[in-house]
């Protein structure tokens, strides 16, 4: 598939959601490998969804950090909106789980640890975003997931993703109570439909990093449940000790993860930046966090085996 698309080339579909889809692309002039995100035709007509795109457009034109993906361009092209994302050359960490149970070894806590403490760079980051005149914007993820954490070839992890995202100034704007992101990685208060800050994409990124250092996913659906007594489960926020689950690791890192995932956000790590400062000490300390080297290492050899897995299947399609 190709097709032209303003000042870009689309060479293949890469992924479609609700209410978007996505392409593999490169600016025509240049050359420069790039993600077209374009809102399906049947969502244009709907003013909320627009708004939604267009937030996303503007907030990732203001993030500007090494571990977030960056937004390139945005418009209205012939009626329909779009956004041009940098490419990121990786796999997703839900894509390195599910290589972890295809080989039935987990992730490495090092590998692990490193991947979750880039990424609470990124999002610290965003928390703290300033317009020029000094006022803090009070940017949310609200959908941090492993799905939203892209890890590169070259072994840095970049967050992705901040379409749903809410500025604090524009709280009064949209339905309060209104659910949005990914119940198995929302913090309780998201749930109860308070004003939310950092630490609810703190919590989010600590459950990630607790399914990469288990395999155990605290609020993931179980068999028989019902939508409500899942989303009552999250509002509880009871999740077993990491620390116990796996005693081997060292202590000193499960406790820090164990803080962040404390109901009650003020007994948490205050900011996703004084998460990742802990985490990054006691790790250091403790010889469990990898190097951008062998994160670079076990991504290569992860998308080589997802890969191999991917050309095994065409053969027999």
């Amino acid at each position: 598939m190709i097709e032209r698309f303003g000042d870009y080339v689309l060479e293949r579909p890469l992924a479609r959601g609700g209410m978007a889809e996505l392409f593999v692309a490169h600016h025509q002039d240049s050359r420069t490998p790039v993600v077209v995100k374009r809102l399906l035709p049947e969502m244009e007509s709907r003013q909320d969804v627009v708004d939604l795109f267009l937030t996303e457009a503007d907030i990732g034109q203001l993030l500007r950090h090494d571990n977030v993906v960056r937004v390139l361009d945005a418009g209205e092209l012939d009626g329909h909106y779009f956004l041009v994302m940098e490419y990121v050359d990786g796999l997703d960490a839900d894509h390195l789980l599910a290589d972890a149970w295809h080989e039935k070894r987990p992730i490495p806590p090092g590998i692990a640890v490193r991947i979750a403490v880039d990424a609470l760079r990124g999002l610290h980051f965003a928390h703290e975003l300033r317009s020029p005149q000094g006022t803090r914007f009070g940017l949310v993820h609200r959908d941090v997931s492993p799905d939203n954490l892209f890890v590169t070839t070259s072994g840095v992890t970049k967050v992705a993703d901040f379409g749903i995202a809410k500025l604090a100034t524009l709280e009064g704007a949209t339905q309060t109570g209104l659910l949005k992101g990914k119940l198995t990685y929302m913090a309780p208060e998201q749930v109860q439909g308070v004003p939310l800050d950092g630490r609810a994409d703190g919590y989010a990124l600590a459950l990630v990093l607790y399914e990469m250092l288990s395999s155990s996913r605290p609020f993931g659906q179980r068999d028989g449940e019902s939508e409500i007594d899942h989303l009552m489960r999250v509002r509880r926020g009871d999740v077993r000790s990491l620390a116990r689950l796996e005693p081997d690791l060292p202590r000193s890192v499960t406790r820090s993860v164990d803080r962040m995932l404390r109901a009650w956000r003020f007994f948490r790590h205050r900011s996703c930046g004084a998460f990742a400062d802990a985490l990054e000490r006691v790790a250091e300390r403790d010889h469990l966090l990898a190097s951008v080297a062998e994160v670079a290492a076990h991504v290569q050899a992860a998308r080589q085996r997802h890969e191999e897995v991917a050309r095994a299947r065409a053969q027999y399609t």
